[in-house]
């Protein structure tokens, strides 16, 4: 028997770009209700889910960034 693909609405699409900001592969999964391999199989199969996925990590990535950025020009350089 072939293997049944699951695929994620519109909708869905656009909460893997907000939730990558802040969630892991596996809390992604578990928030849809599928295990880590499948979400993995259908970022590798869907260029549109990976772009997404990835899209949502750099600005979670570049917002820190820039916040560190800013504060260090103001010359604050104490770790917190």
């Amino acid at each position: 028997m072939p293997p049944t693909f699951i695929d994620l609405t519109e909708d869905q699409r656009a909460e893997v770009e907000t939730l990558a900001a802040l969630l892991n592969q596996d809390q992604i999964a578990d928030y849809f209700g599928i295990s880590r391999t499948t979400f993995i199989a259908m970022r590798r199969r869907d260029a549109d889910i990976d772009a997404r996925y990835k899209r949502g990590k750099a600005k979670a990535i570049a917002h820190v960034a820039k916040g560190l950025l800013m504060k260090a020009c103001a010359g604050d350089t104490v770790s917190s």
